[in-house]
């Protein structure tokens, strides 16, 4: 789920639930780039790597990926989040 958090700017961000392939698909739709998946040496999910052609951004899972309003791309956990932005999203029906 795309969570939306405002302030005077306003941002969109989604979380890095896990290393799902529906998770991932949803990561590359909202940054436009391609994602790596790293695992650890027993297979769990540790980051996923988000390459844009000028920079490389890690994201560990429970991590979100932002989106601010002039497009630039940062991760950050939810407290950094919510100290910045009010989180605006809309609850839909399950």
């Amino acid at each position: 789920m795309i969570r939306m958090f405002r302030s005077r700017d306003s941002a969109e961000a989604i979380e890095l639930v896990d290393g799902e392939m529906a998770t991932i698909k949803r990561v590359i739709k909202f940054t436009g780039y391609p994602v790596t998946v790293n695992y650890d040496v027993e297979g769990n999910v540790m980051a996923g790597i988000i390459k844009s052609p000028n920079e490389m951004l890690v994201a560990k899972v429970g991590q979100f990926i932002c989106k601010e309003s002039n497009g630039k791309l940062s991760v950050c956990d939810y407290e950094k989040l919510i100290e910045r932005y009010e989180e605006i999203t809309e609850k839909t029906a399950s």
